[in-house]
């Protein structure tokens, strides 16, 4: 229940209740409110100034304010190195000292500014509110003698004061929209809200802090929405969406989103998920093509919708719209996931996958900058040099790979180079076998994650693995040219690996020559597996830590 349900039901129970059913009510919320929660109880019945409990020293306030930007008073803090398990892994730190006491003066000034909130002078409020989060700190280092800047997170977050910083951001907003005209309150409230301790506050908290409801809530609403749809970034685009829930539920959203598309499809995004979670397929399927159509195909966050989409379509039957989803999703966001998906299609899927992989040559390579960070859902498929090659090798292109690979010499450093992903993709690519052992999977780990899977979506890619390796033929021929070289170069990676003592790295060797065995055996080479095994433990008889590894890989 929004505030705006809520306060609809309030009034209605207000409108029938007697004098002494009110009476009796507010005794009721007297008697449970918490004692952190009391003062600001009796402010709300509190009218005369005489009365309040707490007479704010607007002078001093400013007086304090003034000391602080002057540099009157300071923060005093020493900085040293915290080292870690070796000499470079070291980080510095500072202990900070409050000589002048500042914690409390803050403390003190925030309260005084909540009273003035509660005493309904809002613009002196907003004053200080503002003045006080704004404020950069000077910290003195003792030792060295340099100065230092903090802002107020800085001093919650380094634990030097003790402040409710959700508190004071919900009250310094409210403050502001009473203290500010009605045209002006948008942007004037967007720039509190893009303070660092705003951030996850939801503009419905406002409406139930204070000592009256806010003015024109209605009219500010509708030119929030009007704002919020022509400002740019992920924190509008939040803000919008639950201004729009709020303002007219999921129906205001679906509207909002055709016009606002260009500047936030993430209102698509979440009128689908809220769809889908309400069990209304249909009008997420619906809502879902509308949006791939009317999105660039370049969008990422149309691959998210694609999703979205695709699962009402597949609770409908609808598998037709399922597929056209599932290429829909590779075009906008061309991840390794996406790409082998493609495999499941029933009608032309290795047309289908053949012109995909031509189409990722195409992308641009991956690039971050700000305003990707601050404004994510206008981000643009992209796709790394690494991700590129991977893709061909899905796509079935093992000679330029292979190719490819020839050039690279290096035996060591795999995680950072493309050999590192190729070498494992070949070996488990030419076993015939239809399940993965557990050397295979050993191998997995160690490069799963570069392909775009997380832990929690590993097996994933060991079924799209499975599904695609079915619909993959390779000649004799192939895998004769394929496996002479693959043992060549688990060879010298082993002799890299553990006749260079890189303990940490024993393993890798074992699941590379345990899955190279298992490779050779799932083609007709007998005990191929246990022989080149015991070949590498008795090369390596004085490596007994590299030979436990092979235990790991005992049973399938």
């Amino acid at each position: 229940m929004n505030y705006q349900e809520f306060m609809e039901i309030v009034n209605k129970k207000l409108t029938s209740m007697s004098d002494s059913e009110k009476d009796s009510w507010i005794y009721n919320l007297a008697r449970v409110t918490k004692e952190d929660k009391r003062i600001a109880f009796l402010n709300f019945t509190i009218d005369q100034p005489g009365e309040h409990l707490i007479t704010p020293d607007v002078e001093w306030i400013e007086a304090f304010c003034e000391d602080i930007e002057s540099g009157e008073i300071y923060f005093e803090c020493t900085g040293y190195e915290v080292y870690g398990e070796n000499y470079w892994d070291s980080d510095f730190k500072y202990d900070y000292f409050d000589e002048f006491k500042i914690g409390n003066d803050l403390l003190r000034a925030f309260q005084q500014a909540e009273e003035l909130l509660y005493q309904k002078n809002y613009i002196q409020a907003a004053k200080i509110y503002e003045s006080l989060c704004m404020m950069v700190f000077q910290a003195n280092e003792r030792d060295a003698g340099g100065w230092d800047e903090l802002e107020l997170e800085d001093l919650v977050e380094e634990n030097i004061v003790e402040l409710d910083l959700n508190h004071i951001a919900k009250h310094a907003i409210y403050a502001k929209y009473q203290a500010t005209e009605g045209k002006r309150r948008p942007a004037a409230l967007f720039n509190y809200f893009t303070w660092k301790m705003s951030t996850n506050l939801r503009m419905e908290e406002i409406f139930i802090i204070g000592p009256e409801a806010l003015a024109d809530l209605d009219l500010f609403m509708e030119d929030w929405i009007s704002f919020l749809g022509n400002k740019q970034g992920d924190l509008a685009g939040k803000l919008l969406i639950e201004a729009c829930m709020y303002q007219g539920g999921i129906h205001r959203l679906c509207e909002t989103a055709k016009v606002v598309s260009a500047t936030h499809p993430i209102l698509y995004k979440y009128a689908c998920e809220h769809l889908l979670n309400q069990n209304q397929v249909i009008e997420c399927e619906k809502l879902g093509l509308e949006a791939m159509q009317q999105l660039p195909k370049n969008l990422i966050i149309r691959a998210e919708i694609a999703d979205l989409t695709a699962k009402a379509a597949n609770s409908l039957d609808h598998h037709e719209t399922v597929e056209k989803c599932y290429v829909a999703a590779f075009y906008s966001d061309s991840s390794l996931s996406n790409y082998l998906r493609l495999f499941q299609l029933t009608e032309d899927g290795r047309e289908i996958t053949s012109q995909a992989a031509k189409y990722a040559k195409t992308l641009p390579e991956q690039k971050i900058d700000y305003d990707y960070r601050v404004n994510r859902q206008l981000l643009t498929n992209n796709l790394s040099k690494e991700q590129k090659k991977v893709i061909a090798f899905f796509n079935a292109e093992f000679e330029t790979v292979y190719e490819d690979c020839k050039k690279e010499t290096t035996k060591l450093g795999w995680s950072n180079s493309f050999i590192g992903i190729a070498v494992p993709l070949f070996i488990l690519a030419l076993n015939k076998n239809s399940e993965i052992t557990k050397a295979g999977k050993q191998l997995i780990n160690g490069f799963v994650h570069r392909l775009g899977y997380t832990s929690s979506n590993r097996d994933c890619f060991l079924d799209q693995f499975l599904t695609w390796k079915e619909k993959i033929d390779l000649s004799a021929e192939q895998y004769v040219k394929y496996i002479q070289w693959l043992s060549k170069v688990v060879d010298q990676r082993t002799e890299a690996v553990v006749g260079g003592g890189y303990r940490k790295s024993y393993y890798k060797a074992a699941a590379l020559i345990a899955s190279l065995g298992e490779t050779l055996e799932s083609n007709g080479d007998l005990n191929a597996r246990e022989r080149i095994i015991e070949y590498y433990k008795k090369l390596h008889s004085r490596k007994r830590a590299f030979k436990s590894e092979f235990e790991k890989f005992h049973s399938a």
